[in-house]
């Protein structure tokens, strides 16, 4: 029973330290957390049709509330403005961003979406790199978890397929 009780408060000081998704945030903004969420994996296929705001391929997030009622914003994976090309099985592409919008009031339930986005080029795409914008009501962090990037033309690209991101969603301070 006494090592079961230890490896209870081992698990518990982890948690402490690495949180319960969201890793990484203050103790302030683990407060403001509205969710957290992994991209690709959590979105839903947009399969040539809309899903909120963003269409017509990739994956949208739904950010909802906490009750799952209301929707506060989306976040769609992904889109490029650079040159892409296929090599052999895969794609590359030298930047990538991610769409976001968020309702202007989180509280009125009916606020005016508002849009803007997170860009990286594929430079800058390491596990790790993070950016954060607000949007709205609501302030996305956007983290990559995974991705392989390679030279092409003596440029950085990265695999398209092999992307994955973490977004933190938090309610923006005032």
């Amino acid at each position: 029973m006494r090592g079961l009780k230890k490896l209870c408060w081992m698990a518990l000081a982890v948690v402490a330290v690495l949180g319960c998704g969201g890793g990484g945030l203050t103790p302030e903004e683990q407060e403001r957390l509205v969710g957290s969420y992994r991209l690709p994996q959590d979105g839903v296929p947009n399969d040539n049709a809309p899903v909120g705001p963003f269409c017509c391929t990739g994956h949208t997030l739904i950010v909802r509330e906490a009750n799952a009622e209301g929707v506060l914003g989306y976040s769609y994976f992904y889109g490029w403005e650079g040159q892409a090309y296929i090599f052999g099985e895969s794609s590359g592409a030298p930047d990538v961003y991610l769409l976001l919008s968020g309702r202007s009031a989180l509280d009125s339930g009916n606020g005016d979406e508002e849009k803007g986005q997170i860009a990286f080029t594929a430079a800058e795409l390491k596990a790790g790199a993070s950016k954060r914008q607000r949007v709205g009501a609501l302030e996305y962090i956007v983290t990559v978890d995974r991705v392989e990037t390679f030279e092409h033309e003596g440029r950085p690209y990265f695999d398209m397929d092999s992307l994955e991101v973490s977004v933190d969603v938090l309610r923006a301070k005032g």
